[in-house]
């Protein structure tokens, strides 16, 4: 199990008319960079972000068995888009998508999705909200392969590829926060819910022949995909955001997150096997993966700075890195992480 180290600095910037002609005003809640922004009765905004991610991975025991420890991933692509409308003043919906396309890791999918609605319940110089997501980890299937590298079945490893859970839940969450003449501090915490299923694909044909062999069972009993019940899980998040507007035009932030992620674990064979050896084999198998061993933290640092473009318009600039740490089968810890990119907020 090793630390990690990863630093979240995000910078944003907008481009603007004549100072006189902006609707901005100093430390403005309707700064789509403040953490505290919701768009007013009617209005919809949108950001657009493009990251690109450069990784050294982890050098614990899940990254050796794939023979994978201290390797560099890069270039890893990030898009990702976010969306809200304000049904009042106080009452917002919105939704986030993000996707990545790790090509060094063979690993590629959405990894993050939710929908949902955020309530001001205090606006008036002290803020609180509330808020509420389903989190859409469900609409694609959780796909890894079980694997051996050296061919030595007490080297079996998990090797995901994609960034889906594969699993419905809920996020819940508040968030308050203080403004002064320039200054806007925010807190929140967040609690992640999922529920187990069977909604994933595990790719045993690189594996399936040697089990065959090694428990003379018939050639072809085992089949070359499993899908496998997964336990629920809870996990959470916490942090605190610091936002400056320095003036109309610019403005920065500075914020610190940390985010614990749990322990993944399979319960039983889902998919129906005939051949009761087999069957049994199987069994075995997947109750050396009742526990993981693969939950792991994050804590992440960010700096932002913000332009404005028009009266509706922010493009943005971020780079960051975080601090993680594991257990050994992790496949999520690092040696270094960072990530850059731009960002594109527009209000209609």
């Amino acid at each position: 199990m090793k630390k990690t180290f990863k630093l979240a600095i995000a910078a944003s910037v907008l481009t603007a008319p004549a100072l006189a002609d902006s609707p901005y005003i100093a430390n403005s809640l309707r700064n789509m960079e403040n953490p505290l922004y919701l768009p007013s009765a009617g209005e919809l905004y949108s950001k657009i972000g493009f990251g690109v991610m450069y990784k050294v991975t982890d050098s614990n025991d899940a990254q050796k068995k794939l023979f994978h420890d201290g390797e560099k991933e890069f270039p890893i692509w990030r898009p990702s888009l976010d969306l809200g409308y304000g049904i009042t003043d106080r009452w917002t919906v919105h939704g986030q998508i993000g996707y990545t396309h790790n090509h060094d890791a063979d690993r590629y999918g959405f990894h993050l999705g939710r929908i949902g609605t955020t309530y001001r319940i205090l606006s008036e110089d002290f803020i609180w909200d509330v808020y509420g997501d389903f989190h859409m980890g469900g609409i694609s299937k959780m796909k890894g392969s079980l694997i051996t590298k050296t061919g030595n079945p007490a080297d079996l490893t998990f090797k995901y590829d994609n960034f889906s859970n594969g699993r419905w839940g809920y996020h819940v969450g508040t968030k308050v926060g203080k403004v002064w003449d320039r200054w806007t501090t925010s807190a929140f915490v967040e609690l992640l819910r999922t529920w187990g299923n069977h909604n994933n694909e595990i790719d045993v044909s690189k594996v399936a022949p040697g089990l065959e062999t090694l428990y003379s069972l018939t050639p072809g009993s085992i089949p070359n995909k499993l899908s496998v019940d997964l336990k629920s899980t809870t996990e959470y998040d916490l942090g605190a955001n610091a936002f400056y507007q320095v003036n109309d035009r610019w403005s920065f932030g500075l914020s610190l997150k940390y985010i614990y992620h749990a322990e993944n674990g399979l319960k039983k064979i889902h998919t129906k096997v005939s051949n009761p050896d087999a069957k049994a084999v199987l069994g075995g198998l997947i109750t050396n993966y009742k526990h993981m061993h693969d939950e792991f933290s994050e804590f992440a640092q960010a700096f932002t700075v913000a332009y404005q473009a028009s009266d509706s318009m922010q493009v943005a600039w971020f780079i960051e890195n975080t601090i993680d740490d594991g257990q050994h089968l992790s496949a999520s810890t690092t040696d270094f992480k960072a990530e850059t990119g731009v960002r594109l907020n527009v209000k209609f």
